[in-house]
């Protein structure tokens, strides 16, 4: 059954304007409550990239079931940087003495020397070479020892030796040493985690188990920096710098630069949507209706989805600056038309019944159409669209209802304390006017243009090269991270170890689920040689030498073939590396309570089991970009599968590669039932093929540009950009929609006025939609420029389409099917 809007309006606006007090009063309470909610829901910001997957994904499933059982090995690095290096040292010792005062409560560890594993390697180091190498290694040394026997023999000097005459043996391990990696520490300068040249060194901080989530962590850090600052670093050295990174204080940074970002792009939506709608009306009164609209508005959706949702990610979190520069759309085109019929010198009620029945129907188009593309994406898993889509579909559809409940007795109640104060100050408007003059008189050259710029889109979208994927991980974080926070310091502090220093943690269920998936991982990594993306993976049967009790008759062979008598008999570079390898006066097996600290609490569990975990290592030093990643993921997830073996895997990255892969699974999806929706939306509104053509053509041409300009500057795909698409279907069909129905319904001759006195207003609902977009180019983080720039883009074609496209083809129809306008208008339309 079709709803008449005008015998709607009658009995409606009529009973809004008798009850305008308890309207009024209505929607304070709720704009008080909501924002009370509002309030709760922003203080429960969550950054974690966690917070974007679905709950069931591999990633989320292996953080909550097996993250409480691991042993924190989250560390806080701190990277000392300076001109000094005995400064840098001296700094270290005097800061690790402070840290460790602070007790078990607040520090369980502070490390910056590598004296622990130096001397677990001077004691065991022995036992880790296999029963072959030890034999290799005792033959090298025997045949030394013979040599410096007949050297030093004075009686075998009376007869000519060849062996003698050609030199010593050479005693050199390096072969066994890059086979062992007992180099590893050879890098570190005088025992400290220090770049040989001295200008870097690192302190790893271990906080206290007691530390957990944001707050905590955030505590911990600040209590970490006043003691630094309390030493005065500049006092030992003027050019020293610290810089802080790693696990701990990269969530707190991104945390941070969220918030940071967050009242930057709300002051700056504020402003500037404030600034364009006083440019436009030049009168205070029907901003403030349009103000207070979008704040009940508004306020009720941030709180209802407090009950919805809870908090808000990464994603959710600067929809309130999209929200506000979406939502005010509906009652711009209210006061618009409302402005429209006072200047027919028409009176209030009137105005306001033939306001409400002319824009219900387009507005209703344009909100529930960015309403069904912002829901398009709550068919998703991936909560990063999912919650996404529910928070703005509820701000679409709430602000069109705060619009249409509120603004006719608040409108009515302003205009009788200050009668005519909605009225406009000149007929149409100069940005209506404007592109009302630019098609007339250029709508061939428009045309052409709209053609050739569709062209060139298809030609940029078929050129195309290269991945659709963001690959570098970098490229969606923090600029002031990169440029000087915790990933920039990562950077020095991958200088400093050459080594990627966080593994991904693998978990069986039982020790035996565990050995049946690395069985097959450790098949798989043969298989990809060279390609293997692994540099180790550690568990306590390689943490523990095999054969041990095999080997210890070796060693105390090894001990005694390096005894100090002959050990004197060496060169001082020799001998300093053969005593490395010398064990001590008692060799005997490690046990798991010999591993250094840092090694024994990774490899065991809360409640103090062992045997079940195992450490994965990347081989790249540094950050991984999504190739890397995903190959890491593939190799990982496939050996658990193929195992069929209770087992998860654990790790930051594996978290990225599964947001990766769901951006690939769920975006196409949501794209499509977003195009769809919008496009069915607008045929069951027009109930016509010649409007619902226009419109839905005006949105694609818009849709085309955007697409080929991205192509064209090689914009990459990352988990943030890829909602631009769904929600531009949904918000720039508003313009077009709003321009085909007030043509349809004014009984113009032509576009030229309905341009003048609707697009402006059209104009206005754009400028603050992209007002809303463009706020997030002031943003540290560099998704959410990407997003802003992006969706901005995205609304200034539409807006072009609509604006300059869609009418010069209209005006173009009229004149080949009919040589009157008029009748061309009830023919077609």
């Amino acid at each position: 059954m079709k709803v008449d809007p005008e015998s709607l309006a009658t009995p409606l606006v009529g009973w809004l304007l008798r009850r305008r007090r308890a309207v009024l009063i209505t929607a304070g309470l709720l704009l008080l409550i909501g924002g009370f909610f509002t309030a709760r829901l922003y203080s429960n910001l969550r950054s974690d990239l966690e917070e974007l997957l679905p709950e069931t994904a591999p990633s989320v499933l292996a953080a909550k079931s097996i993250g409480p059982k691991l042993n924190p090995v989250s560390n806080l690095y701190l990277v000392l940087e300076g001109t000094d290096p005995g400064a840098l040292q001296r700094f270290a010792e005097a800061l690790a003495a402070r840290l460790r005062v602070l007790g078990p409560d607040v520090v369980q560890d502070v490390s910056y020397r590598t004296d622990e594993q130096e001397e677990f390697l001077r004691r065991f180091g022995a036992f880790y070479l296999s029963q072959e190498d030890l034999r290799t290694l005792l033959g090298r040394i025997r045949a030394r020892v013979a040599w410096q026997k007949q050297r030093h023999n004075p009686v075998l000097h009376l007869v000519e030796d060849e062996d003698a005459a050609a030199g010593p043996p050479p005693l050199d391990f390096s072969d066994l040493e890059e086979k062992y990696g007992l180099q590893s520490l050879d890098h570190f300068r005088d025992g400290y985690y220090q770049t040989p040249d001295g200008h870097l060194l690192a302190l790893l901080v271990a906080p206290s188990d007691k530390v957990h989530g944001y707050r905590d962590s955030r505590r911990f850090v600040e209590r970490v920096r006043s003691e630094v600052q309390a030493l005065g670093p500049a006092s030992y050295d003027a050019t020293l710098r610290i810089g802080f990174t790693g696990e701990v204080e990269m969530p707190l940074e991104e945390q941070q630069s969220l918030i940071s970002d967050l009242a930057a792009s709300t002051a700056v939506v504020l402003v500037f949507v404030l600034g364009a709608l006083y440019l436009f009306y030049r009168r205070w009164l029907p901003i403030l209706a349009l103000a207070a609209a979008l704040s009940v508005g508004t306020a009720v959706t941030f709180g209802l989805s407090w009950f919805l949702i809870g908090y808000l990610n990464a994603n959710t979190a600067f929809l309130g600056s999209i929200v506000l520069g979406n939502g005010i759309n509906v009652a711009i085109m209210f006061v618009a038309r409302y402005c429209e019929e006072r200047s027919r010198c028409l009176g209030v009620e009137e105005a306001l019944r033939l306001a409400w029945s002319g824009s219900l129907a387009a507005t209703f188009v344009a909100s529930f159409a960015a309403g069904l593309a912002y829901l398009s994406l709550a068919t998703t898993d991936f909560r990063g669209f999912s919650q996404f889509g529910v928070i703005g579909g509820l701000g679409m559809a709430l602000n069109w209802l705060a619009a249409f409940l509120l603004l006719p007795p608040l409108i009515a109640t302003l205009e009788a304390r200050r009668p005519g104060s909605f009225l406009p100050r000149r007929p149409g408007h100069p940005w209506g006017a404007a592109a009302a003059d630019l098609v007339e008189h250029h709508g061939a050259a428009i045309r052409t243009l709209s053609g050739l710029l569709l062209g060139a889109s298809l030609v940029a979208v078929l050129a195309y090269r290269g991945p659709l994927l963001e690959t570098e991980v970098a490229r969606v974080r923090s600029q002031k991270s990169l440029e000087s926070g915790a990933t920039f310091w990562s950077f020095k502090l991958d200088e400093i170890f050459r080594t990627y220093l966080s593994p991904m943690v693998l978990r069986g269920e039982t020790p035996g689920d565990l050995d049946q998936t690395l069985r097959v991982l450790s098949r798989k990594r043969a298989e990809l040689g060279p390609a293997d993306p692994l540099r180790e993976v550690r568990t306590l049967s390689s943490a523990l030498p095999n054969d041990a009790s095999e080997k210890l008759p070796l060693v105390k062979e090894l001990r005694e073939a390096l005894a100090e008598r002959r050990l004197e008999q060496l060169s001082p570079n020799v001998r300093a590396r053969a005593q490395r390898l010398r064990p001590p006066a008692d060799p005997r097996p490690p046990t798991l309570g010999d591993l250094p600290r840092s090694v024994r609490r990774a490899l065991t569990e809360r409640d103090g089991s062992s045997g079940r975990i195992a450490l994965a290592f990347p081989r790249k030093v540094g950050v991984l970009n999504a190739d890397e990643l995903e190959a890491i993921r593939a190799l990982l997830r496939g050996s658990i599968e193929e195992s069929r073996a209770s087992t998860q895997a654990l790790a930051q990255p594996l978290l990225v590669a599964d947001i990766n892969a769901a951006i690939v699974r769920d975006g196409p999806r949501a794209t499509l039932v977003a195009l769809v929706a919008v496009c069915a939306l607008v045929v069951l509104v027009f109930r016509r093929l010649g409007p619902s053509l226009l419109t839905c053509g005006s949105l694609l041409l818009g849709v085309a540009w955007l697409v080929g300009a991205a192509a064209a500057a090689h914009v990459r795909v990352n988990f943030l950009n890829f909602v631009v698409l769904p929600i531009t279907f949904g918000i720039g069909v508003d313009y077009a929609v709003n321009i085909v129905q007030r043509y349809r319904r004014g009984g113009h001759p032509s576009m030229h006025a309905v341009l003048r006195e609707t697009g402006a207003a059209v104009a206005l609902c754009s400028a603050t939609t992209v007002i809303g977009y463009a706020s997030l180019l002031f943003a540290d983080n560099r998704a959410l420029r990407g997003f802003g720039l992006l969706a901005s883009l995205g609304e200034v074609c539409c807006l072009a389409a609509a604006l300059f496209a869609l009418p010069a083809w209209v005006a173009w129809k009229q004149k080949v099917a009919l040589g009157s306008a008029r009748d061309a208008q009830s023919s077609f339309l």
